[in-house]
């Protein structure tokens, strides 16, 4: 993979950083597994393990949910698509934590004067519920969900669709995910690209980003002190 080492000479030239959601900030993977996996056996069928729905992420509630039924054979698949996504937003997340010095960059970086947004193919109510348990909704500026723009990434319309919301038109911007929708985005909107490889997915093999390999790398891409 041509992913380039975390080796910077000279920091992002950036002000603005637009963060996927799931598998870049927080680990959601196992509360989402446990909704699936509850329908699944109410319907008599084998639960999945969380290595399995950990790749079906990236494309938003509905795919996510509708592969995984899909993989056990459900019957009306759609009916039991609509019952996840109702079950998951109206329950907390108790498994669902930001990942190890989270907390810590973002606030770095907020002091430091740094736009923080998040762009998600995630339910937009879903994802701000998810950052205030998380108490990580209070560094974001804006957050755009799947479900309330036209087009999700990797469009990168979405993209486009944020930062309008968040008037980052005239700021330098850098995109960070674990996903190759995040990447795909984020080249065709043209701003930089920062792989999370602590997340659930992967990136194409032509994709020129650098690999960030724990999440205070983010410190160091931006150039400053304390990593």
């Amino acid at each position: 993979m041509s992913i380039n080492e975390l080796k910077i000479a000279h920091p992002i030239q950036a002000d603005a950083i637009i963060f996927d959601l799931d598998g870049t900030l927080v680990d959601s993977a196992d509360d989402m597994t446990a909704q699936l996996n509850a329908i699944l056996i109410e319907r008599n069928l084998e639960p999945i393990l969380v290595a399995t729905t950990s790749l079906f992420l990236g494309d938003g509630m509905r795919s996510f949910a509708r592969r995984a039924f899909y993989l056990r054979g459900i019957n009306n698949i759609e009916e039991a698509i609509d019952t996840f996504i109702s079950r998951y937003e109206h329950t907390d997340h108790p498994m669902t934590k930001p990942y190890d010095g989270v907390i810590e960059t973002l606030n770095a970086l907020r002091e430091a004067g740094w736009q923080i947004s998040v762009c998600t193919n995630k339910d937009e109510s879903i994802a701000i519920d998810i950052l205030k348990q998380t108490n990580l909704l209070k560094f974001m500026d804006v957050v755009c969900g799947g479900d309330t723009v036209s087009f999700m990434k990797p469009d990168p319309r979405h993209l486009g669709a944020l930062v309008a919301r968040a008037d980052y038109g005239k700021l330098p911007k850098i995109m960070i995910g674990d996903n190759r929708n995040d990447f795909e985005a984020a080249r065709g909107y043209g701003i930089p690209f920062a792989f999370a490889s602590w997340g659930y997915g992967s990136v194409p093999d032509d994709c020129k980003a650098l690999n960030l390999k724990e999440f205070r790398d983010i410190l160091d891409i931006v150039g400053l002190p304390g990593h």
